[in-house]
């Protein structure tokens, strides 16, 4: 009995580890879905939507090819869309009923068209990208891209876009089954064993010595050689050849067994459990395609409930600031104002291309403070959707214990623009920024009239200009807090009144306010109040004062005007780029100066 049920035993050991085994091969489910697609209408860009990007769970491997070269980049929704908008491009369409994929071209808007001239057709470079890769040939590459961000493929933007794109999401293979078919077939497995065993020592245990027979009964009498042929005949020798058939059969039985089973379950493999099927950022369920790069995986992006979401993230604007330090040291060395305008504007770009003007012949006069590379200490950007876009941060310079921080507002015109320079202001020494919003939420730019403040960024900027020529003798002296203000001590009404006395009786100086060219920029503080940066301008004018007197400007006048002496007298401009802290309305604080940078901005010889 123990042999019949280790025989039933083993074949049921040897079901269970098969379907165990067909589980996780012939019977195992696909790993992926994957749609496909081409195009054929040549146009130059191709745009995935989030939506189709989120029509099924789990990462999304993209394939492309068809073009020279592919260029593939993600950013929000909204933005790529921005910056698509005056050009044509093919759509991708995803129906989940179908599984299939389609693409639908979209013609170039006509109110796009200035979007479009605002700068480059490759979107290779654009700061709106949150991340980029760049191929020859075809691409493969794995994304994990949460709802609200989208997809712009391209080849250099005048060239048609990749014609064959895949989309690839993983599916759940998982066969929970397995190991326990697998577990059962090694239980009935053993089980069997151990009755094959149990068999063996009890038919070993029953062939033990037999009893003598009883005596014969007296009478014909037998010759002991047949008794003995009769004790040791066939009928013994047929028992203990069926004992030791059973004894060879069973053991052979047992192996080829152990040989089945044991190679059966040999061939299995631990099932990785599955990842939960909505975590899609967690989940490491392999896809169909070896991917050709990391996973990509952007900070989400605030929803609407929230407000608008920041001009730019974190890491977006540290490698805005990588680009723009390598442009401007680039146009730095060789004194180029033209490379200078791709990444500078407004007063910043005019004092700076002043100042490789005056170094050309006067090469002792102070150099423009670097653009350090980043990582910024501050990062404030405006919270919207619509362009142009402002954004205020802080870098610190690698030589932080002899040159102060560079502050900077960025602006961006049109989705197509970069980032540029507009105001880059060094903070005054211990300076203390008021506290600010998270670069995660952003913040709001006021208006230059806002009644918001103690005080108007456009009355801030005629203040400042008026204590710098009167001094305390101003109006508007009380209402500035002069405490580690350095700019007033080094061109204040002390240094005016000074460089007239020193003047020859033969001409006469006088410094006059005027207007700057530049926007007032205002952006919001976590105690209502705002961080302002403006420019003002100053006129210096020497004339003559008697006739055969001469006027001989020096250093960077010189260098500015070009004049060496002067029977009529030569005005400079100076320009002054400020950056405020203005407290909030009904706020008795103090307007403060955090920082400023100033230089010479023009010179001429007068009429």
């Amino acid at each position: 009995m123990r042999f019949i049920l280790a025989i039933f035993a083993f074949v049921v050991a040897t079901a269970l580890i098969g379907i165990g085994i067909a589980e996780r091969t012939v019977l195992l489910p696909p790993s992926s879905l994957s749609v496909a697609t081409t195009t054929s209408d040549g146009t130059p860009y191709l745009y995935i939507d989030s939506d189709v990007l989120q029509a099924e769970s789990g990462n999304q491997t993209i394939t492309l090819g068809g073009s020279a070269k592919v260029f593939a980049a993600y950013g929000r929704t909204d933005d790529v869309k921005a910056w698509l908008n005056g050009s044509s491009y093919d759509s991708l369409a995803y129906d989940s009923q179908e599984k299939a994929l389609t693409a639908t071209p979209v013609a170039a808007a006509a109110e796009g068209q200035a979007n479009v001239a605002s700068g480059s057709a490759d979107p290779a470079g654009s700061d709106l990208w949150l991340e980029e890769y760049s191929t020859d040939g075809a691409m493969n590459r794995t994304f994990n891209l949460p709802a609200g961000y989208s997809l712009i493929v391209a080849d250099d933007g005048s060239s048609p876009a990749p014609n064959s794109v895949q989309i690839s999401w993983p599916l759940d293979d998982s066969t929970p089954l397995a190991v326990p078919f697998l577990l059962a077939g090694a239980f009935f497995l053993l089980a069997g064993l151990v009755l094959l065993l149990l068999g063996l020592h009890h038919l070993r245990k029953s062939q033990g010595p037999r009893r003598k027979p009883p005596a014969l009964p007296k009478g014909r009498r037998f010759s002991p050689s047949r008794t003995n042929a009769i004790e040791s005949g066939v009928g013994r020798r047929g028992r203990r050849s069926i004992a030791r058939s059973v004894a060879v059969a069973l053991p052979v039985a047992l192996a080829s067994s152990l040989a089945f089973g044991g190679s059966a379950f040999a061939t299995t493999s631990p099932v990785p459990e599955p990842a939960p099927a909505d975590t899609a950022a967690a989940t490491s369920t392999p896809t169909a395609t070896p991917t050709d790069g990391p996973t990509a995986t952007p900070t989400p992006v605030p929803t609407s409930e929230t407000g608008p979401p920041p001009a730019v993230t974190e890491a977006q604007l540290n490698t805005i600031l990588g680009k723009i330090s390598a442009s401007t040291s680039a146009a730095d060395a060789a004194s180029d104002p033209t490379a200078l305008a791709a990444r500078f504007t407004g007063p910043a770009l005019d004092l700076r291309t002043e100042t490789y003007t005056i170094r050309k012949t006067f090469p002792d006069y102070a150099a423009p403070q670097p653009i350090p590379a980043g990582p910024s200490s501050v990062i404030l950007p405006q919270a919207t959707e619509s362009w142009p876009r402002t954004v205020f941060t802080i870098a610190e310079n690698p030589d932080d214990k002899t040159v102060a921080p560079l502050s900077m507002m960025l602006i961006q015109d049109t989705p197509r623009s970069v980032y540029k320079v507009y105001y880059a202001i060094g903070l005054e020494p211990d300076t203390t920024l008021p506290p600010v919003a998270p670069a995660s939420l952003g913040t709001s730019r006021l208006a230059n009239d806002t009644k918001l403040l103690s005080e108007t960024p456009a009355d801030v900027a005629t203040g400042y200009a008026d204590i710098l020529a009167l001094g305390q003798a101003s109006p508007y002296f009380d209402q500035f807090d002069a405490t580690g203000d350095t700019l007033r001590t080094s061109v204040g009404v002390d240094y005016k009144n000074a460089k007239k006395a020193n003047i020859a009786n033969t001409a006469s100086i006088d410094f006059a306010e005027l207007p700057g060219t530049g926007e007032s920029i205002a952006l919001a503080t976590n105690q209502s109040g705002a961080i302002v940066a403006l420019n003002i301008r100053e006129s210096e004018t020497a004339k003559v004062v008697e006739a055969g007197a001469t006027v001989s400007p020096e250093g960077a006048v010189k260098a500015a005007s070009g004049v060496t002496s002067s029977t009529k007298g030569i005005e400079a401009i100076y320009d002054y780029q400020l950056l405020f802290y203005i407290p909030p309305s009904g706020d008795t604080a103090k307007v403060r100066l955090l920082g400023f940078a100033q230089g010479v901005l023009s010179a001429k010889e007068l009429p």
